[in-house]
């Protein structure tokens, strides 16, 4: 069955008891308007109707013209009586499939349904109320719920749903009206920040705790100029066209003044920023363009598409098996190998730690790529295993650390400094154990596939 021939009923899990958000989540507002509104958009952009499966109380909050539904077979069965309710009613009303969204999780992905794909149940991966579910599903839901078993992830495993991976901004779960402040803040950040939902790891309990964090967008701009395809860079997709204007003038090319109106052109993944320079410009461009090089191994400098700058990334094979002392351990004895960094205050380190925390290798260089290249190349030279410790580094988490990481079959990487989107969104899709703002107390766990923490 083609996408454009399936009838897809939305629905709107709605019927939480908001216990620790202190009122009702529903109507708390996100934006000017409900959280349930916003889904109910959502949904409704995708789906040919919509109903809001919300239990008691929730027909005040519906949107005019979006049914509620009472959870079946019974009241209080927590989610999973609001789809199975919904799955009867795509059943009578002749819909393929529902669609399911929870009320209190933010942004709802673009495209949710294409993304799930079809036939059978599917659901995002670590967010399980975002499912597409075949209607056919409804008796066997509710026999389900009729044995005593009530837990999602148990439906998710008995109906054999798959689980896809999603590698945009991923959506968050309000469950305090904290992290619905935080969302709120990050909006008027705009294009220029993600909030993340992220767990903060404490190394004296070693429990986590989850906290709301914006973190700055990374993406591929590419910047032809001339139509040549000069460089991608990875920037933050806010004022290109003023970095466009300032990094011609900065690679010798052209004055600001000389550079004609800036085209900007969304690509899968990123921008693509198209400019004119003056006809005196055109020798010097074309000889950068044919011999430019990276001044550092950022991997990215000299790409010339979206495409290439965003490749498939193998996932890392090895699992790590580092613990919170350990990445403590590590963190305490990294001072006194960094050499050249204590005596000029300006140079990066990359270490190789063991499993156990012991620092088994280190490297420095004025340039973070480059200290992780030297570690990289220094444990193959010496034949020591890449999947047997963790990464710790002095720098700030940019993506091309993580695909280097990545890339050398390394598990786990913790940095001293913050991630980028990208950079989160790169880890997930390698599989890689990413803990950034690394301290002396705490470290936030970006990804966790394994469930290591």
């Amino acid at each position: 069955m083609r996408p454009d021939d399936r009838r897809i009923l939305g629905a709107v899990l709605a019927g939480g008891r908001s216990e620790r958000f202190g009122s009702d989540k529903r109507a708390a507002l996100w934006e000017g308007r409900t959280l349930l509104s916003h889904s109910v958009a959502s949904l409704r952009a995708e789906c040919e109707a919509v109903v809001v499966c919300g239990g008691a109380g929730a027909g005040a909050l519906a949107e005019t013209g979006t049914p509620v539904l009472a959870d079946r077979p019974g009241p209080d069965l927590g989610p999973l009586g609001g789809l199975c309710a919904a799955l009867f009613r795509a059943q009578e009303t002749g819909q393929h499939a529902v669609l399911s969204a929870p009320v209190d999780a933010h942004p709802v992905p673009h495209g949710l349904a294409e993304l799930l794909g079809f036939p059978g149940p599917a659901i995002l991966a670590g967010h399980w109320l975002f499912g597409i579910w075949p209607a056919e599903l409804a008796h066997d839901l509710e026999r389900h719920l009729l044995s005593g078993n009530r837990s999602v992830l148990s439906w998710v495993e008995a109906c054999r749903a798959r689980r896809v991976e999603f590698f945009g901004q991923p959506p968050v779960n309000l469950n305090t009206p904290q992290m619905l402040a935080a969302l709120e803040d990050g909006a008027l950040l705009g294009e220029g920040a993600q909030l993340h939902a992220l767990r903060e790891l404490d190394f004296a309990t070693g429990s986590a705790q989850e906290v709301a964090r914006a973190v700055p967008v990374e993406i591929p701009v590419a910047i032809e100029l001339n139509g040549i395809g000069y460089a991608v860079m990875m920037a933050t997709p806010t004022d290109l066209e003023d970095f466009v204007a300032g990094f011609a003038l900065s690679e010798g090319l052209a004055d600001t003044t000389e550079i004609g109106e800036v085209h900007l052109h969304r690509a899968d993944g990123g921008w693509v920023a198209r400019a004119n320079l003056p006809q005196a410009s055109m020798p010097r461009l074309l000889e950068r363009a044919r011999t430019r090089v990276s001044e550092s191994s950022c991997g990215i400098c000299g790409i010339d598409s979206v495409a290439a700058a965003l490749a498939p990334l193998a996932p890392v094979a090895a699992r790590p098996a580092a613990g919170p002392q350990a990445i403590h351990r590590a963190l305490s004895q990294m001072r006194d190998h960094q050499h050249l960094g204590q005596a000029t205050g300006a140079a990066h380190a990359a270490a190789f730690c063991s499993n156990h925390g012991e620092i088994l290798l280190l490297r420095e260089d004025v340039g973070r790529h480059n200290a992780l290249d030297k570690l990289i190349g220094a444990l193959g030279r010496q034949g020591i295993g890449r999947d047997r410790g963790f990464v710790l580094l002095s720098a700030r988490c940019s993506q091309e650390l993580v695909e280097k990481t990545v890339r050398a079959g390394i598990p786990m990487l913790v940095t001293i400094s913050a991630p980028s989107s990208l950079a989160i969104a790169r880890a997930r899709e390698g599989r890689l154990t990413l803990l950034a703002l690394a301290r002396d107390d705490s470290a936030l766990v970006v990804t966790d596939p394994h469930r290591l923490f």
